[in-house]
C-alpha cells in the first residue's frame, strides 16, 4: 500500500500536502501525522512554530491547539525540526 493514499479523517492533511510542506518525510511519520487529524493548516503551524526560535505574529499570539501540539511532538519525536542559520 502506497502510505500517501491512506485514508486521512475528513479534513486531515494528505500525503501530497504533508510532502509540500515537510519535504520528504518517512512513510511512517506521514501516516502518523495524517492519523493525527491535523489539516495542512495545523501542520504548516507545527512546522513553523518548531522552525522559529523567537515565535513572533499572529501564530505567536495564541497557543498551539491539541492537533498542532500533537504534530509538534510527532515531528520533534521524528527529528525532523527544521535547519537553522
Amino acid at each position: 500500500m502506497d502510505d500517501k493514499r491512506c485514508k486521512a479523517p475528513d479534513g486531515a492533511a494528505t500525503g501530497a500536502e504533508i510532502t509540500a510542506i515537510l519535504g520528504a518525510v518517512d512513510p511512517t511519520l506521514l501516516v502518523e501525522i495524517q492519523r493525527s487529524g491535523a489539516t495542512a493548516a495545523e501542520v504548516l503551524e507545527a512546522f513553523t512554530r518548531l522552525s522559529t526560535d523567537d515565535a513572533v505574529g499572529p501564530v505567536a499570539q495564541r497557543a498551539a491547539g491539541a492537533r498542532v501540539q500533537e504534530v509538534m511532538a510527532l515531528l520533534e519525536a521524528a527529528e525532523m525540526l527544521p535547519e537553522r542559520d
